[in-house]
């Protein structure tokens, strides 16, 4: 690929790394102008040195560009990251009890509240405020569900920012809510809420939620019901909330929890569908451009109905640039509107490249467009149906290449069967976004709907079938993969190698690859001598949930009240990533297990000692360590509280501070019994 062939890319890749550079250096709000006049400049210079017509400062030119779009880049990410409002806006809600805001996003049902972002308006002193809020307000009856996208409501709520995260290696949600623009959180009770008014930010964004609610009742009508209907209400218009975590998850291990999501191929649907509908328009020049308009009028306002998530999003702008391209009579190449699209993406939202969907969605499609033409000629099919076919799982091995280091990096697993759920589950989600396109056309003729709907329920069943047979083959999925961020930069410059390697077959590319594949397996090994040797006690903070982890060479102890195994929803959610961190074999253990040992740490009632530490397990009911205990213990352990040091131990719960024990007891049984003696540690009584 030759890329002077895309002038897009040289102000694109420094807009990216702007982007990148503000998001990772997290620089001060204070040097955001400082920046911002930068790109002022730099541009002003760019301006004048346009009208140097010398040769010799072309080079100038060139990196003043450069500059000026990554400081672009990192201007637009501050700007996103810093909370936007007055100067006294930070006091105004430390001292505030009180609001007025405005519902800007649809509000989302839980089991005991409803999420609501809403935007600031101001506080209950009257001071003006900006900025969102993420609110939890109280109660599942009718008042609270009636809550809608536009409401101005009166909240009595004490906001605060979003906790760090409270486990290690644990989701970041503060990190997550400030790339959405939402700094503070509160929760309002049920009495603490006034409807004041209604006013939609944006009646399109209201329009369109109406529009997919209405949608989505047309299937219910025509006689969808249960899974079907929610897997319907996914493909075709986006809404995902009604279906159930374990089918979720079954897609998830065959691989294709794609299709649940509105992408590219539902707006490629969609496109194909009314470009052979408004085929007649080509054949007069005056009505070129009216079937133009139709056709991205068309595809974003079903991008709107579906959420506008990064994959249609991306497909939407994507298609813009072929069908004016097309008008225009001007050859469309599908990279440079890759690459087109993302800049004006990125240019509106920068926050979108920490997407994992923006990020999956991209280079799923560069994917295709650079590996899969080169997967396709390995071999040349003789009929038209095996051609369709090996295209097909051409089109899968290369997204799977493009997508596997991130994919892998975020949710640590791979679907082993991939390419059998891809050829058959992929093309029959085809047929289902025609018959679901379909019902939705005929859906005023109930007879015929509802044979439609009959065709549609199947297709489905069908589709739950073959996924369910491949999430119980064998070795359907492979687990706990943990692959760094430095890592997956490797992995994708390997890629990048190799296929620059088959492109020119040059030696100097075969000795890089073999180079970066050898660093790569160094990182690896490095990674594993660090954790073979890694030693640590953590206590998670889960509520209303006892865990507390033991590790050491490759060998973890989780000792907990509630936690059993690694199915269980409270593992999953707070300990399962740093365990796929650790590489570590897991042991559970009930923590009221009175007699407990291993090679590294052994357990005698509420004393476990391990290392050269003795800790004592603080019962929820007890409020002070027993006296005689006092001198032997290390460190005190709370339930559902942070571990406590000795000093601190003593200022909690007031006595006087322990001295460290700095004996290196072995933890076999007989000396086990030699240190409790040694001590005078009563533990026959237990």
């Amino acid at each position: 690929m030759d890329l002077s062939k895309y002038p897009l890319l040289k102000i694109l890749l420094p807009y990216v790394a702007g982007i990148l550079v503000a998001y990772y250096g997290q620089f001060p709000k204070s040097v955001f102008w400082i920046f911002l006049v930068t790109v002022v400049v730099l541009w002003l210079v760019a301006l004048l040195l346009l009208r140097v017509k010398r040769y010799k400062w072309q080079w100038l030119k060139s990196v003043v560009m450069l500059l000026a779009f990554g400081f672009a880049g990192v201007s637009a990410t501050m700007f996103r990251l810093s909370p936007r409002g007055p100067a006294s806006q930070e006091g105004a809600l430390r001292d505030s009890s009180g609001f007025v805001v405005r519902v800007v996003d649809h509000p989302v049902p839980r089991a005991k509240s409803v999420k609501v972002v809403a935007e600031l308006w101001q506080s209950d002193r009257g001071v003006p405020l900006r900025g969102k809020v993420l609110l939890y307000v109280q109660g599942t009856g009718p008042q609270a569900t009636s809550l809608q996208y536009g409401d101005i409501l009166a909240v009595s709520t004490t906001l605060s920012e979003f906790d760090p995260p409270a486990n290690p290696d644990a989701f970041d949600t503060r990190r997550y809510m400030q790339r959405k623009g939402i700094f503070y959180t509160g929760f309002v009770p049920a009495s603490g809420w006034k409807l004041l008014g209604h006013r939609s930010p944006n009646p399109f964004k209201s329009l369109s939620h109406s529009m997919q609610q209405q949608l989505a009742s047309r299937y219910a009508t025509a006689g969808m019901s249960g899974a079907e209907l929610a897997i319907a209400q996914a493909i075709l218009l986006g809404d995902d909330d009604t279906m159930e975590p374990e089918l979720r998850a079954s897609y998830a291990a065959a691989g294709v929890s794609h299709i649940l999501c509105v992408s590219g191929m539902h707006v490629g649907v969609i496109f194909m569908i009314l470009n052979f509908l408004l085929k007649p328009l080509e054949l007069f020049p005056a009505t070129r451009h009216l079937k133009a308009l139709l056709l991205m009028l068309a595809f974003w306002f079903y991008a709107h109905i579906t959420g506008l998530s990064p994959s249609v999003t991306r497909a939407a702008t994507m298609f813009s640039f072929v069908t004016v391209g097309g008008v225009l009579r001007r050859n469309t190449n599908v990279f440079h509107s890759l690459a087109a699209s993302l800049f004006v993406l990125l240019a509106l939202r920068p926050m979108l490249m920490f997407e994992v969907g923006f990020q999956l969605s991209y280079l799923a499609v560069f994917g295709i467009v650079l590996l899969q033409p080169r997967i396709a000629g390995i071999y040349t099919c003789k009929t038209k149906v095996a051609n369709y076919f090996w295209q097909l799982l051409s089109v899968s091995v290369a997204a799977q290449i493009a997508t596997f280091p991130v994919s892998a990096h975020y949710f640590g697993i791979f679907p082993n069967y991939f390419l059998i759920s891809n050829l058959s589950v992929i093309a029959l989600s085809f047929v289902v976004i025609v018959t679901g396109v379909g019902l939705l056309a005929v859906s005023f003729l109930p007879t015929v709907a509802g044979l439609i709907s009959f065709l549609l329920t199947w297709e489905i069943r069908i589709m739950n079938a073959i996924v369910a047979f491949v999430e119980g083959l064998p070795g359907a999925v492979t687990r706990d993969i943990d692959i760094s961020g430095s890592q997956v930069l490797l992995l994708y410059f390997c890629i990048i190698l190799l296929y620059c390697l088959i492109q020119y077959r040059k030696r100097v590319l075969f000795w890089g690859l073999l180079s970066s594949l050898t660093l790569l397996s160094g990182t690896f090994a490095l990674r594993r001598v660090a954790i073979e040797r890694r030693e640590e006690m953590v206590v998670y903070q889960i509520r209303k949930v006892c865990a507390l982890e033991f590790c050491r060479r490759g060998e973890c102890l989780l000792f907990s009240d509630s936690i059993r195994d690694a199915g269980s929803t409270h593992y999953g959610y707070s300990i399962q990533n740093h365990a796929r961190k650790l590489h570590a074999h897991w042991t559970f253990v009930p923590i009221d297990t009175v007699c407990y040992e291993t090679s590294f740490l052994a357990k005698r009632g509420p004393f476990i000692q391990f290392g050269d530490k003795c800790y004592y397990l603080l019962k929820r009911k007890e409020r002070v360590l027993p006296a005689e205990y006092r001198p032997h213990v290390d460190v005190l352990l709370l339930q559902h509280n942070p571990v406590m040091q000795p000093e601190e131990v003593a200022s909690a719960l007031d006595f006087a501070a322990v001295t460290a024990d700095e004996t290196n007891t072995p933890f076999y049984k007989e000396r086990w019994r030699a240190y409790c003696e040694a001590h005078g540690i009563p533990f026959e009584a237990m």
